[in-house]
């Protein structure tokens, strides 16, 4: 049998949907998920009125993928615009 490993900022959760209730529960657990998807789906035309378009700065991606989730938390807004810059150079000039 393996050990169990605990990571402080590691936690994964299960959606136990006899639990909710109401329609309302459902909403709040929708829009905790974040969810994504791809305009090239062929159900895109019957689902798409229900989402929202978003735009996230180049930049931004590209320190998230450098830093992650974790590192993005850790700076301020200023500190986030001039890394982002910098990643945005860095590509310019190479």
């Amino acid at each position: 049998m393996s050990k169990a490993h605990h990571h402080p900022k590691t936690r994964r959760f299960k959606l136990v949907v006899d639990k909710l209730e109401t329609l309302d529960d459902v909403k709040k657990i929708l829009d905790l998920l974040d969810i994504r998807l791809q305009t090239d789906n062929p159900i895109w035309e019957e689902v798409g009125q229900f989402f929202t378009y978003e735009c996230v700065p180049k930049g931004y991606m590209k320190l998230l993928k450098k830093i992650g989730a974790e590192g993005i938390a850790e700076l301020h807004y200023h500190e986030i615009e001039r890394e982002a810059k910098k990643l945005l150079d860095e590509e310019k000039n190479a």
